[in-house]
C-alpha cells in the first residue's frame, strides 16, 4: 500500500521531467554539421560518362555464335 501512496507523485514528476526536456531539446540550436564538403555535380557527370561509356562498349562487343546459333 505504501508504493501505491506515492504513484501519484512519481507520476507528476515524470511529467514535468518530460515536458522540460521537451522544451528544452527546442530551445537548442541545430547542429553544425562536421565533415568535408559534398562533392560538386562535375564528379557525378564524371563518373556518370565513365558508366555509360563502360555500358556502350560492352553492348558493342560482338558476341561469338556457334554454327549452331540461329
Amino acid at each position: 500500500m505504501r508504493l501505491l501512496r506515492n504513484v501519484p507523485r512519481q507520476l507528476s514528476v515524470t511529467a514535468a521531467l518530460v515536458l522540460c526536456s521537451a522544451a528544452f531539446g527546442q530551445t537548442q540550436p541545430p547542429p553544425e554539421p562536421v565533415g568535408r564538403p559534398e562533392p560538386g555535380p562535375v564528379v557525378g557527370y564524371i563518373v556518370m560518362f565513365i558508366l555509360f561509356g563502360i555500358i556502350v562498349a560492352i553492348s558493342l562487343m560482338p558476341s561469338k555464335r556457334a554454327h549452331t546459333d540461329l
